[in-house]
């Protein structure tokens, strides 16, 4: 259980005593003086903070407001010298636990951080059984039972992972799936969107740099590597990443070490990589747009996501998985699916694989209004479907075939006229007529 307990004060003697009496009571107990230092270092063991309403840098209340922004459920305990309701009523409006007035009372203060860890604690295990649930993979098919029997053999190892597969297969949710069931569970997963990030933002993002370092940089910043100390790093569309910090990735997975922009030392790591692309990392190779060698490191177990619309078993299964969530959600009445329904997302091709599923049934389940959805929005009945399409000659042969007769009746089959308005020529007309059986009428004017 998290018991950490982070106290934020200017005073050193009050940081000392508190300190002093907490860890007497059994708490871990970390001061900091600098408001600032202390939103950056606040991490998973914290349980609660204790705040001075009064500090140079910032007010107690102000933050509240910021690390509410980055740690919504960590409770904070507001101290002020002056009893003032006011600023209680506003640190409560802030989203503060609760607050208490100095010179402190020690009972008190006690009772109220153990309420206080006691919510901590329970919005923990909340986040963490969201998280189980939200990495649950519904997998009916053979091809998917096999990524995962073998994503949860290889998931005690700290072997590098690559994950391929079209977008929207769900290579971040087997990322988690792998974290889940290693070693590494109770620990920091860390998913980084390599395509997302701007290039020239993506190094300081990755390996964090020291105050100083580039104008704008007023404080050290931990990078998402070192977030992810001691858990995973999720590196996706890693295919993204420009070729310089492909090297310096490299460095870090030889040497378990990172250097923050700005940094003459570099610091010790321990952190397992899992990575994902939908794109063709060996054709990138030959095109020197991937390192090979980083390609081999990166690589040691590859796992291959099939497209959904190969794993058809896992579909209306899906669905039904949606539909529970999104009635859920959104408060309504669970709903089923008709067989209409049903036979549309059967025959349907899925070119956004299961994230488009997902958003399919979420939209059907606003829109409906009755307990069955008889039918799926327009948009997916509509698209074409692999078992829609024909080959091209047979398609353009309708098309001729369609386009002609509407030709010939439009212009009472007057030959002259059809090739004036269509710009064939009348022999181009005669020869298709012959090819699709045409007749010409007897009273035809060809002139």
């Amino acid at each position: 259980m998290v018991n950490q307990i982070l106290i934020i004060d200017d005073d050193t003697d009050i940081l000392t005593l508190l300190k002093m009496h907490l860890e007497k009571k059994g708490y871990q107990v970390a001061v900091e003086q600098s408001p600032v230092k202390a939103l950056e270092n606040i991490n998973q063991k914290t349980g609660v903070v204790l705040v001075d309403q009064f500090m140079p840098q910032m007010s107690g209340i102000e933050f509240i407001e910021k690390i509410k922004e980055k740690n919504p459920d960590i409770p904070v305990i507001l101290m002020t010298a002056y009893g003032n309701l006011e600023d209680a009523v506003s640190s409560m409006k802030k989203g503060a636990f609760h607050y208490i007035t100095k010179p402190l009372n020690f009972e008190e203060l006690e009772i109220l951080i153990k309420q206080a860890l006691e919510v901590s604690h329970l919005k923990k295990e909340l986040t963490e059984l969201k998280s189980i649930l939200e990495t649950e993979i519904i997998a009916e098919s053979p091809s998917m039972k096999q990524v995962l029997e073998t994503a949860k053999k290889v998931a005690p190892f700290d072997t590098t992972v690559l994950i391929t597969g079209e977008s929207g297969t769900g290579k971040e949710m087997v990322a988690k799936f792998i974290h889940r069931h290693s070693r590494r569970k109770n620990r920091p997963f860390v998913a980084v969107n390599c395509g997302a990030i701007p290039s020239d933002l993506l190094e300081s993002e990755l390996f964090g740099y020291r105050k100083g370092a580039f104008t704008g940089a007023v404080a050290d910043k931990k990078g998402l590597i070192e977030e992810a100390d001691g858990g995973t790093l999720f590196l996706d569309e890693i295919g993204e990443l420009p070729l310089e910090l492909q090297v310096k990735l490299l460095r870090v997975l030889q040497e378990n070490e990172i250097k923050p922009l700005g940094s003459a030392k570099t610091k010790k790591i321990n952190v397992r990589f899992i990575t994902a692309t939908n794109r063709n990392l060996e054709e990138m190779i030959k095109e020197g747009r991937f390192r090979e060698d980083l390609y081999y490191r990166i690589n040691v177990l590859p796992l291959h996501i099939p497209p959904l619309r190969e794993r058809k078993e896992d579909i209306l299964t899906l669905a039904s998985f949606f539909i529970r969530k999104y009635c859920s959600k959104y408060g309504l009445p669970e709903k089923k699916l008709s067989e209409k329904a049903r036979k549309q997302l059967l025959e349907y091709d899925y070119p956004g694989n299961v994230r488009e599923l997902e958003n399919i049934i979420e939209r059907a389940v606003l829109t409906t209004d009755s307990p069955q959805i008889k039918e799926l929005p327009i948009y997916v009945s509509k698209r074409y479907t692999h078992s829609d399409l024909e080959p091209f000659k047979k398609a353009k042969e309708h098309f001729e075939k369609n386009y002609l007769t509407k030709l010939l009746e439009s212009t009472n089959y007057n030959i002259y006229r059809a090739s004036k308005l269509s710009g064939l020529t009348r022999a181009q007309i005669y020869r298709m007529m012959k090819k699709y059986g045409l007749e010409r009428k007897q009273h035809q004017i060809d002139t």
